[in-house]
Formats: C-alpha cells, structure tokens, sequence
C-alpha cells in the first residue's frame, strides 16, 4: 500500500472512530474500528475503508453534518490510535467478527444478529 492510500485509509478509520466512539474507553474505539475492518473484509459495504465509513446509512456520526467541530487535538489523537491498531497491531481485537454496533440505550435493529459483546455502554453484534 503506497503512503497516500494509507493516510486516507487512516483518515477514513480515525473519522468513524472519532465520531461513533470518540468519549468512549479504548476498547469501545477498538470495537468500533474492528467493525469497519469486518465490514471491509465482508465486502458487502465497499471494498475501501472509506467506502465502507461512508456507504449510505452508515457510521451516521460521520455522515450527519449536525455534529459538533471536530477537535482536532483528538482527532489527531485518534489518528495515532488507528496508527497502533491497524499498522503496528498493538492491540487484540475484542469484537471477533461483529459487522454492527450501537449505544446501549438504544433496541437492537432487526436482523443484526446475536449480540457478540458488550464493551462499555457499547453492544456489537
């Protein structure tokens, strides 16, 4: 993978990461960019990291233009956090396979599954 690819991807990881997780512990960031991973390896969102954040209707977070600013301290912190995950596989991915996730105070959508973890307040399926 050439350096501008990779920075894009990076981007495209740090963007749903930031956006769906960014108050959450480490290990919600990590489940949310190991779906984004699990996504891509399915191939049913896209067949790039960025397809898959932005495909139609999901990672909203990133998608929804109502969002606050970002910050971009954290964002950048986040960007480094993708850094360890994806380039120097610092940390074990504690989602196994969960292609879905959402807050707990919301209902699990239909059709996503039986629940594979709850990390936090964050439920993957």
């Amino acid at each position: 993978m050439d350096m501008h690819n990779l920075e894009l991807e990076i981007g495209c990881y740090a963007a749903a990461v930031y956006h769906e997780s960014n108050t959450q512990s480490l290990q919600e960031k990590l489940g949310v960019l190991n779906v984004v991973r699990n996504r891509l390896k399915s191939g049913r969102w896209g067949n790039t990291v960025c397809s898959v954040v932005y495909s139609n209707g999901q990672f909203i977070g990133v998608t929804d233009q109502s969002h606050d600013d970002v910050d971009t301290k954290t964002f950048l912190e986040t960007e480094l956090f993708v850094l360890d995950a994806i380039v120097f596989n610092k940390y074990a991915n504690p989602v196994a396979d969960a292609l879905y996730f959402h807050d707990d105070s919301i209902k699990t959508m239909a059709g996503w599954g039986k629940k594979k973890v709850k990390i936090g307040r964050m439920v993957f399926y």
